[in-house]
């Protein structure tokens, strides 16, 4: 090998150690302040430096060869690590700040607690009122009735039937056109006026009243009135059962 390619040779060496020796010496200092090391402290990097330079070997560094100095530099710092002769810069534990106290004659703002209020106990909810049942429709007291066997008669108000006085007016004071023109002539002593009777076949057995009287209609007898004369001769004389409502 010439003397031009040796000199070339050691200077692509030397610029590789340049690039690999300050790596390989902050190497440790990574690894201890990422590793154990970086817990209790780090590594002081110059002390690393002079002990990687005091251990180098006599010589030149042109003829070390890269791998064998990178491992020895390894070692070298590993073991003086090990053995103290490296200095570790112990971190100061955080200490925790100092209350400041007012100066004397001030007033200390003392902020209250929060204080937490006990959990109120749940209220028992109210209980659902019940659905009053509807009150039953009292039952209408039935009217109390008897029965009665009547001869009934028809009459009108004409002359012929009520005779030449007829004006109109019942013996009850009411007219012959109260109640629709609906209402019998009864013997007052037996039956009332006002009372309520049911004659079968007469405007349906709806009730009627007794309105009027007359000298004829004496005991068990009845006159149903009708406005025309034609009406009360058809009608005739009946038996029947008249129903008897009570007052």
């Amino acid at each position: 090998m010439s003397e031009r390619a040796k000199r070339k040779a050691a200077r692509v060496r030397l610029k590789r150690l340049a690039i690999f020796l300050p790596l390989a010496a902050l190497a440790p200092f990574w690894l201890g302040y990422f590793g154990n090391a970086g817990r209790t402290g780090g590594i002081d990097v110059p002390g690393v430096i002079l002990a990687v330079s005091q251990r180098l070997p006599a010589g030149t560094i042109e003829d070390l060869p890269d791998q064998r100095f990178l491992a020895a530099t390894a070692s070298i710092v590993d073991s003086d690590a090990r053995a103290g002769s490296v200095p570790f810069v112990a971190s100061e534990a955080p200490t925790a700040p100092r209350p400041v106290e007012a100066p004397a004659g001030t007033a200390r703002s003392v902020v209250p607690a929060r204080t937490v209020a006990p959990a109120r106990p749940a209220k028992p909810s109210a209980p659902k009122p019940r659905p009053r049942p509807r009150p039953r429709p009292k039952p209408r007291p039935r009217r109390r009735t008897r029965t009665m066997r009547m001869l009934v008669t028809a009459y009108c108000a004409c002359p012929k039937c009520c005779g030449s006085q007829s004006d109109g007016i019942t013996a009850s004071g009411r007219s012959i056109y109260a109640n629709g023109s609906r209402f019998v002539a009864a013997d007052t002593r037996l039956l009332g006026f006002n009372t309520r009777l049911s004659i079968p076949g007469y405007y349906g057995g709806a009730p009627v009243s007794v309105l009027d009287r007359g000298g004829k209609i004496k005991g068990r007898r009845l006159d149903v009135f009708f406005l025309s004369h034609e009406r009360a001769k058809r009608w005739g004389a009946r038996w029947l059962n008249v129903t008897i409502y009570a007052k």
